[in-house]
């Protein structure tokens, strides 16, 4: 029982609610652009980025497991703290890692045989796992090169919503790429916030990110403009026409505007203790996890009113 506790802290079950919520919202984007309700291929398509999701959180406790050791833990970063806790998990943790990733390549597979999809639906799902895995592992470790910022963006903005774009539609199509843009803003908001506290533990590690590279003010300055990227980008394609009257942004639209206030207020905020930073990252969190969650629930909303 004790050590499947363990592994339960270790596959930090929370990110999971993200992910899905993410291939949510490509998924209803897709069917109120005319794709299929299916709940075979989307439970399947959902599991392939569910095993890759604790795949990248046994490797990461594993690869920064010596990295962890200098963090101050937050729910969002500094690792499950099992592996610094129980060493002798380590070993576990990443054929773990190892079992789950081969486990999604395998479902992915097995998805574009059972319901007849393109190999590239394929490709989509095995670039998820890559990025995931090199995120900590050598010989890549993007996290350490500068890259970790990118990884996460476009697992945001492109393959996690992509996925479940194409599980609807079978297809990513120009309406899907015009999210593209405001998702993205939004992972790569995210993972700022996730870095906001982190700055002394990922100097000392050695880690390459906008914090380490330029500071705390110049870090949050970049994650106002992107909030303001996403909503400006948001309102964008709203007016534009390309959605064809099929999705109506306008409430999603003033759900971005906390976001904006969060990073706003964080910049406003000079303060470099712990606590506090941790306090901004929480609320800048919140307010992206409101909109994405209750972005879902407008999007679903639409679809329900249309059918009836």
């Amino acid at each position: 029982m004790e050590l499947l506790m363990q592994l339960f802290r270790l596959s930090r079950s929370h990110f999971l609610l993200l992910g899905f919520m993410l291939y949510l919202m490509g998924y209803l984007i897709a069917v109120l652009n005319g794709g299929d309700i299916a709940l075979g291929r989307f439970t399947l398509g959902y599991l392939i980025i569910c095993l890759a999701q604790l795949s990248v959180s046994f490797s990461n406790d594993y690869f920064d497991r010596t990295s962890d050791r200098v963090s101050r833990r937050t729910a969002f970063s500094g690792g499950s703290g099992v592996l610094i806790e129980y060493p002798e998990l380590a070993k576990l943790a990443l054929k773990m890692s190892r079992l789950l990733l081969a486990l999604s390549l395998l479902t992915s597979t097995s998805f574009i045989i059972m319901f007849d999809y393109p190999l590239w639906f394929f490709g989509l799902g095995a670039l998820g796992v890559f990025i995931g895995w090199f995120y900590t592992a050598p010989p890549l470790r993007l996290i350490h090169r500068g890259l970790g910022e990118i990884a996460v963006t476009l697992s945001v903005g492109l393959l996690i919503p992509g996925l479940g774009y194409a599980v609807a539609c079978r297809t990513i199509d120009t309406i899907f790429f015009a999210f593209v843009f405001p998702m993205s803003c939004y992972g790569l908001l995210f993972i700022l916030s996730v870095e906001l506290p982190d700055v002394e533990s990922d100097t000392i590690a050695k880690k390459t990110n906008v914090y380490v590279k330029w500071g705390r003010k110049a870090g949050k300055s970049v994650s106002l403009i992107v909030a303001i990227a996403g909503t400006t980008s948001l309102v964008a394609i709203n007016v534009s026409g390309i959605l064809r009257e099929r999705i109506d942004l306008g409430l999603i639209i003033l759900l971005s505007i906390p976001p904006i206030i969060t990073t706003m207020n964080s910049l406003q905020e000079g303060s470099i203790h712990f606590r506090t930073l941790v306090y901004h990252m929480r609320r800048i969190i919140a307010s992206l996890i409101l909109l994405v969650s209750l972005g879902d629930l407008v999007l679903l909303s639409q679809y329900i009113q249309r059918i009836m």
